[in-house]
């Protein structure tokens, strides 16, 4: 039976805080103004002398991400055979107190023995709490962050929260199926399953909705933790939460339904040998077993 563990300090909600305040961001829109525009009011602009262009709206946002860290441990025994050759005259091999007899017809010793083995791994989810999209969001990670209650704590005046939209156990379901996988074992002593990470981040962006005297309206977005520009939209309102905070980070039976016996994803299977790895690759995995070894007796 697969146990599934949870660290204390399972989940957090963290917002990110800005390294650029709404006045730096500004002074980066109004630098790269044109860039908020059609390419034909850009091209106008080098022809004929336009009027100002001001900023007739100015917005915070808060943009939701997961991260997600779980490991797995299991330890087992399993029944193996080791040979190696022997020299002609070598009539039988004694290796700690069990003797084998070399047949003459095969120099080989073949020994019957039983493996302990222990297998750990770690996975990492980064992702949009919005979408399942995949973004380059390990870089916030390094950033200070404060704990909140509630995404209540970040509203106010020109502050627009975006909703999350994905729970914690669809990402989890998928992570567990990476991280459990079937063991050639005759005894498994211990499987789990440890969340050790479980944070939904909000992180903040200053968006600046730009008007030129023709009445065309743009939006320049800028990352207030990197300084990075782009085109964007703005809300001009809240938005509703779309799922509370309790619900985000529970689990639910759809998770626990794949770690309990019989879901199939951790089974005892044939005594079939693995497959010779390379050496590197083999040594490798060796450290790594006994390091969690290690780490689980500490």
């Amino acid at each position: 039976m697969v146990e599934l563990k949870l660290k204390e300090k399972k989940q957090d909600i963290r917002v990110l805080e800005d390294q650029l305040n709404q006045e730096e961001c500004e002074k980066i829109v109004l630098e790269n103004k044109d860039k908020a525009f059609s390419m034909i009011a850009s091209v106008k602009r080098l022809f004929k002398k336009m009027g100002a262009v001001t900023v007739t709206h100015r917005e915070k946002r808060y943009e939701p991400f997961w991260h997600i860290v779980a490991e797995s441990y299991i330890e087992y025994f399993r029944s193996n055979t080791y040979s190696f050759e022997v020299e002609a005259q070598v009539r039988d091999v004694t290796i700690h107190d069990q003797t084998v007899v070399v047949d003459e017809n095969s120099p080989i010793v073949q020994l019957k023995a039983t493996d302990h083995c222990v297998e750990y791994q770690e996975k990492t989810i980064l992702v949009s709490a919005i979408e399942k999209k995949e973004r380059n969001l390990e870089k916030y990670i390094g950033f200070c962050s404060r704990v909140i209650t509630q995404t209540e704590d970040l509203m106010g005046p020109d502050i627009v929260v975006l909703p999350a939209k994905i729970r914690a156990s669809y990402l989890l379901r998928d992570l567990f199926r990476e991280l459990i996988k079937p063991v050639n074992a005759d005894e498994i002593t211990e499987e789990r399953v440890t969340i050790t990470t479980m944070i939904l981040y909000f992180r903040p962006n200053y968006a600046f909705e730009l008007t030129n005297e023709e009445g065309e309206k743009g939006v320049l977005e800028v990352d207030a933790l990197t300084g990075e520009l782009k085109k964007g939209i703005v809300y001009k309102k809240a938005l509703a939460e779309l799922i509370s905070e309790d619900t985000l980070f529970e689990l639910g039976a759809e998770v626990a339904a794949e770690i309990i016996p019989g879901a199939g994803l951790v089974a005892v299977v044939g005594k079939k040998m693995h497959e010779h790895k390379k050496k590197k690759k083999l040594i490798a995995e060796m450290k790594k077993s006994k390091q969690a070894l290690h780490k689980e007796k500490e």
